[in-house]
């Protein structure tokens, strides 16, 4: 394989017939020479066979085939013992395609599917039940495959619920706040190292509830915002004007509106994967309004915020992290 640098992904894509022209000649000159796993292929293979039809994208997309291959598993009733076996076969996807650089994980445990993304990523995830999450950088959503309207959220994710009146769609947050809903669409953020918890409402009506900070729920209209945080469980709500903007970052941007400092440095920590410390009180507290690209630098987006309110910054090295004096 070395000599062809054929890898998983391009037996894959050469299998599903989703790859280009010159990786399915570069597969087909390795199965005609000496070097050829048939092993390995033929494993390749079976396992396509479970994940149904190919990817309908003209160019092979790793991640959409491993998601396909466990939507199958959560759309299929199988007996227990059907069901350890394709477990087997879900350990054996995971290591054939090792090989690969993949910007997020899917893990199969204990019965429950977990998927994460890394910084600087965000993923498109298609529920067994229809509904649609995006889930931002540096995050993770785990739900039972058996039940998969009950999701837990560690991190950001915009949902967009298939509408099923006898089976509400849940998120729990790592602080216990769940957000309910029958057909919506939503963006709540809740990192588990950030000071709060946020609910943004872009349709239909959702409810807000938490054993642990308020006793009465609090039910959700369109452009709604609701902000729990967690060290003395005070709720904030307010009306958006521009709910949109809390998922920019589904487009690649880092979107804000009248928002504080300190909280656009939580977003930027969680794209670049740095500290930010502020020096100066007042200006973590100074609220301001733009848009920026999420790869764009950090120096470069605290410099363009800095020409409209005074401050300085800087970087150190050795604890890669950024100043704000």
């Amino acid at each position: 394989m070395e000599q062809y640098q054929i890898t998983e992904v391009d037996i894959w894509g050469y299998i599903s017939k989703s790859a280009d022209t010159a990786t399915n000649e570069r597969v087909e000159q390795w199965m005609n020479s000496e070097d050829f796993d048939e092993d390995l292929f033929n494993k390749i293979k079976n396992i396509y066979k479970i994940t149904g039809e190919a990817p309908e994208s003209s160019d092979l997309e790793t991640n959409i085939a491993k998601q396909r291959f466990f939507n199958s598993i959560a759309n299929k009733e199988r007996k227990n013992s059907s069901w350890k076996k394709i477990v087997k076969y879900a350990a054996m996807v995971a290591i054939l395609l090792s090989a690969s650089v993949f910007t997020y994980q899917i893990l199969v445990a204990n019965d429950s599917i977990t998927i994460q993304t890394a910084y600087s990523d965000h993923q498109q995830i298609n529920l067994p039940d229809g509904s649609v999450v995006w889930l931002n950088s540096s995050s993770k959503i785990s739900y039972d495959p058996k039940s998969p309207r009950t999701i837990f959220l560690d991190g950001e994710a915009f949902f967009e619920v298939a509408k099923d009146k006898e089976h509400p769609f849940t998120v729990e947050t790592p602080d216990h706040i769940i957000v309910k809903a029958l057909g919506t669409s939503f963006n709540v953020k809740s990192y588990a190292k950030n000071a709060f918890t946020e609910t943004v409402l872009l349709t239909g009506k959702v409810e807000v509830t938490s054993a642990e900070y308020f006793k009465n729920s609090i039910m959700m209209l369109p452009n709604d915002k609701v902000m729990i945080f967690k060290n003395d469980g005070r709720v904030l709500t307010s009306k958006s004007n521009n709910a949109i903007s809390s998922i920019a970052w589904r487009e690649g941007k880092i979107q804000f509106n009248n928002k504080p400092l300190n909280e656009i440095a939580n977003d930027l920590k969680i794209q670049h994967n740095v500290n930010i410390r502020f020096e100066n009180e007042q200006i973590s507290n100074s609220k301001f309004t733009g848009s920026f690209d999420q790869e764009l630098p950090i120096n470069e987006i605290l410099e363009v915020l800095k020409a409209s309110k005074d401050f300085k910054y800087e970087y150190n090295t050795k604890a890669n992290e950024w100043i704000i004096k």
